[in-house]
């Protein structure tokens, strides 16, 4: 990656961006991103509710193992925002043949990280939950879980990678209805072989991991089955489908990596974070993962709309408009603000009865009430960290959100919530005070960055 003057000379806006109207540009893109990732979250929320009904072991150990199928996404991120990155430059360019050299390879190298990731999960799936402290019970439920999971993991990348490089061509509808497909089968498939109705068979947790399974099967037979058709924003050539591109792979992976490192430093310190509030017993484990779920519903507007600067953004410069990207990019992050300060509220009013809606324990709604009040307080700054995060990142800034992640994760949450939930004894509310911290401290950052500059001048 180096530094220079735009790729291209001055040209009108590119076909994502309406310039008279910015506002509706960004929410035309976000919209279907919000409603795609909360349907991807929804995949997990649907098994946090079903599991949630046969017991806090099997709660604990689901949501253990759903933590670490986050590894696999790290990277996922990092093929993910390079493909999104260096097709919404191809594409801003002008040059759609080359954005198809780039979905063919972004599509192999997600093929091939798939595969390795479901071989170490299925194997490695009883030492994983050991080293994140599961206890007797939860080891055995998350085993089964992740045992049964490990298949769908290829096909997952299959669909992020195709869903990533159809929103850096300006298309987030067509991923958005995708995942609403994939979270029917996973709601429908999940309820089935878990509960065992008629005539098919009672798995229980392990009924949850065949549910995943098939969404996975559902996801990547539809994303393979459009972009291969030629009927969508981008063509993948059967003949060529397995084919990969060094050049390309190359504009993919320098953007990528710093994400897939990015999160993947991220995963871990979360896996320590999660070990510090495992020590405090299966009670305080289960609210946590709840809480997680219901946290994870709540950003995804600013994780839309972020979506949605990046596209921009990566489109802007791609047609020589760094003007219009700044322009976009502040506009995703003021309407990110707005939205989730309101949502904040929300979840500081009502965070018991949204947690008894998936579990009907006094102990476990207690805590979690206390945890969604906590974590109101970071929904605004989460606003601008996500949406000024995804500007920087379509932009090909990578490496400075590499930076922040760090300091913040490591340097801020980290040893606070150690000494505030185990040292102070103020518990699951203490870890997620730090985490409050933390994301407050990356959102200052960010804007500084952007404030900079520098991400205008950066050449993929």
């Amino acid at each position: 990656m180096t530094t220079g003057a735009e790729d291209v000379a001055v040209a009108p806006p590119p076909a994502a961006l309406d310039e008279s109207n910015l506002t509706r540009s960004v929410i035309r893109l976000a919209w279907p991103v919000v409603v795609q990732q909360v349907s991807f979250t929804t995949v997990q929320l649907v098994d946090t509710f079903l599991v949630g009904h046969l017991g806090e072991d099997a709660l604990a150990g689901v949501g253990l193992a759903s933590i670490l199928y986050w590894f696999p996404l790290s990277g996922m991120f990092a093929i993910g925002i390079g493909a999104t990155a260096v097709v919404a430059r191809n594409v801003g360019a002008g040059r759609p043949e080359q954005a198809a050299v780039t979905l063919r390879s972004t599509q192999m190298l997600a093929l091939m990280w798939g595969v390795a990731m479901g071989v170490v999960f299925f194997a490695a799936a009883a030492p994983m939950l050991r080293i994140m402290g599961a206890e007797p019970k939860a080891l055995d439920a998350g085993v089964l879980y992740m045992q049964a999971a490990a298949f769908g993991v290829p096909f997952y990348t299959l669909l992020y990678a195709g869903n990533a490089c159809l929103q850096g061509a300006g298309d987030t509808r067509t991923p958005m209805l995708m995942m609403l497909v994939v979270n029917l089968v996973n709601g429908v498939v999940a309820y089935v072989l878990i509960n065992g109705p008629g005539p098919f068979p009672e798995y229980g947790v392990r009924g949850s991991g065949l549910g995943y399974l098939a969404s996975a099967l559902a996801g990547a037979a539809l994303v393979l089955g459009l972009l291969m058709s030629g009927k969508g924003a981008l063509h993948l050539a059967p003949s060529k489908a397995l084919s990969i591109e060094r050049a390309e792979t190359g504009r993919i992976l320098r953007v990528g990596l710093p994400s897939g490192a990015e999160q993947l430093q991220f995963q871990i310190a979360f896996l320590l974070y999660t070990r510090i509030i495992a020590t405090l017993g299966t009670t305080a484990l289960a609210a946590h993962q709840v809480a997680l779920r219901i946290e994870g519903l709540s950003f995804q507007p600013g994780f839309g709309l972020g979506v949605a600067a990046a596209t921009l953004v990566g489109q802007s410069l791609g047609a020589g408009r760094a003007d219009l990207a700044e322009k976009a990019a502040t506009s995703a992050a003021r309407i990110a603000f707005v939205f989730m300060t309101i949502t904040g509220v929300i979840l500081m009013l009502l965070g018991g009865p949204i947690t008894r809606l998936f579990i009907n324990d006094d102990d476990v709604v207690d805590i979690g009430r206390k945890l969604l009040l906590i974590f109101g307080f970071a929904l605004p700054a989460m606003a601008v960290s996500l949406s000024l995060g995804g500007a920087l990142r379509g932009a090909g800034d990578t490496r400075s959100v590499l930076g922040i992640m760090t300091v913040g994760v490591w340097g801020v949450r980290l040893a606070p919530a150690y000494l505030l939930a185990l040292v102070a004894g103020l518990g699951v509310p203490g870890a997620w005070a730090a985490a409050v911290m933390d994301i407050n401290s990356r959102a200052l950052l960010m804007f500084l960055r952007f404030r900079q500059g520098h991400w205008k001048r950066i050449k993929i």
